[in-house]
């Protein structure tokens, strides 16, 4: 007995186990990339996966973009696709070609203007030279002055070089013009060291402590093939105090600007490309008005058809009003075109918006489409953009094109004879001036005034603070009350604007100046009667 259950035992402790299930390689892969799926698009999985960083911005994450670390002018050999890109989209693109012409007209608008000039010569021979101010004689220097911020918002950047006259060719005796060349004129490409030591990068040769002493430019546009035939292919150096550069920089050391909606160019690519997508699928399902069906077993065709098209379709045409009776077993159904998708609005906007940012913009300045934002709303986006378009003014277009101009002036004035300084100044302390803006307008004309008289009142502001606010000199302003306050004297008016002049016995003060005109030279001869108040 012993040995049948040995023997039992024994063969219950030999049976052989059950294997386990193989895994299907298919199920593991699916799980494999059902995980990998879920890095893929949830964020927070992908910056866990990688485990390795302390910055989450820092990981090495496959579904991250990979990114190079890249010097201030390491990129600068792309500056010119973008560049064409930004012009080709410029002239094809309505909203793209706005926001350029945006940026320029709150910037510069009619002009940035000179202020606080010491001298009343010095500004007259100001007022005469800006009108000739351009070598090709097209624009004045205002002019100048937005056409240089539009091309430097479209391509990037903008060049200015001085151009020497002899005397005699300028009305105004400043022998000087300011010429614009676009960015083409210094090639990216001309990158080396000079036989000085000095570091030539992208065109601009900069010395040892990295200050700009020269540009490599080109005598006529490379891309003007009848112009520069005889320009040999090769650039001359230029000194740097002969160049106007002007363009923001966006790394400490970088030479070169690029487009300001560069990172908007596929954005404005992709919104048209959609847009005539949507526009052409519209079309094709508005072609078909209605679609006829006649019965299966039929020897003559009830409708005779207008024409064939080049698929073998026929087609009837029909005149407005008219009343058809179909035979029998025949009928006609009209199509019925899927509405405009309810979203299309907003993706538009949306789209427009981000064209708009990469300007600087309210995506309002670009479509000029106000319905949605009230004054106050307005006011707030208009304090938010106005920031950005005062740093391009004062950094930009003042810094870098409209001082460097009026300094050349000032020596080109007193060089010529034109104007030397007072007695105890230097022409050096005529260069320092103030720049006013243009006139921002008024949302609300009402509240501003009263906001601004208030202010001055109690002593926040100046008039000469508010004046240039409205894109006035206050001097100006002044100089015209007190011709306006005489002349209303003269003329015996009595404005609400004058207070001062209230109370005043206007017949006795137009009398006495009758009788001073009579006195003076060219006046009344003697023993001539004055004309009364009434027949004056």
């Amino acid at each position: 007995m012993a040995t049948k259950s040995t023997s039992n035992t024994r063969n219950s402790s030999t049976k052989p186990k059950a294997q386990p299930v193989p895994r299907s390689r298919g199920l593991s892969r699916m799980r494999v990339l059902s995980q990998a799926r879920s890095a893929l698009f949830d964020n927070q999985a992908a910056f866990r996966t990688s485990g390795s960083t302390f910055f989450e911005a820092a990981s090495f994450a496959a579904r991250l973009q990979p990114v190079h670390g890249t010097g201030p002018n390491a990129a600068n050999t792309e500056i010119e696709r973008v560049r064409n890109r930004s012009r080709r989209t410029y002239v094809n693109d309505a909203f793209y070609r706005q926001a350029c012409r945006q940026l320029a007209n709150n910037v510069v608008h009619y002009g940035i203007k000179p202020s606080n000039v010491q001298d009343p010569i010095l500004l007259k021979l100001w007022n005469q030279w800006t009108r000739e101010s351009d070598a090709r004689g097209q624009l004045d220097f205002y002019g100048q002055q937005w056409l240089t911020c539009l091309v430097a918002g479209r391509d990037g950047e903008g060049f200015g070089r001085f151009r020497p006259r002899k005397p005699g060719d300028m009305k105004s005796g400043i022998n000087f013009q300011v010429q614009l060349l676009e960015a083409d004129y210094v090639p990216l490409d001309k990158t080396e060291i000079a036989p000085t030591g000095n570091i030539i990068v992208s065109g601009v040769e900069r010395n040892l402590i990295e200050r700009v002493v020269a540009y490599h430019m080109y005598d006529y546009h490379p891309r003007d093939v009848v112009l520069a035939q005889g320009n040999g292919g090769l650039p001359k150096r230029v000194p740097a105090s002969d160049v106007l550069h002007v363009y923001m920089p966006d790394r400490f050391s970088d030479t070169r600007g690029y487009p300001h909606g560069a990172a908007a160019l596929n954005t404005s690519d992709n919104h048209k490309t959609f847009s005539d997508a949507h526009l052409e699928s519209k079309k094709s399902q508005s072609m078909n008005v209605a679609f006829v069906t006649t019965p299966g077993v039929e020897e003559d065709p009830a409708f005779t058809p207008d024409g064939v098209g080049d698929d073998g379709v026929g087609y009837i045409g029909y005149e407005p009003n008219t009343l058809t009776v179909l035979p029998a077993g025949h009928d006609i159904k009209f199509s019925s075109p899927s509405a405009v998708d309810p979203n299309f609005g907003a993706y538009k906007r949306e789209t427009l918006s981000e064209i708009a940012v990469a300007f600087g913009l309210a995506v309002e300045h670009v479509t000029l489409n106000f319905d949605k934002l009230g004054d106050r709303q307005y006011r707030a986006v208009m304090l938010e953009c106005q920031r950005y378009f005062e740093s391009l003014q004062y950094h930009m277009m003042v810094r870098q094109f409209s001082q460097p101009i009026w300094e050349r002036f000032v020596d080109e004035a007193y060089l010529s004879g034109l104007w030397k300084p007072a007695a105890g100044k230097t022409v050096d302390d005529y260069k320092q001036i103030s720049w006013m803006n243009p006139a921002r307008g008024h949302i609300h004309p009402v509240q501003e005034i009263a906001a601004f008289a208030e202010a001055v009142r109690n002593g926040f502001t100046s008039r000469k603070r508010v004046a240039a606010s409205f894109g006035e000199d206050i001097e100006e302003i002044d100089a015209e009350n007190a011709r306006d306050q005489e002349r209303a004297k003269m003329l015996g008016l009595q404005y609400g604007a004058y207070p001062a002049l209230e109370g005043m016995d206007f017949g006795t003060v137009l009398g006495t100046s009758q009788i001073e005109d009579a006195q003076s030279p060219g006046g009344n001869v003697a023993g001539q009667s004055a004309p009364s108040l009434d027949s004056a």
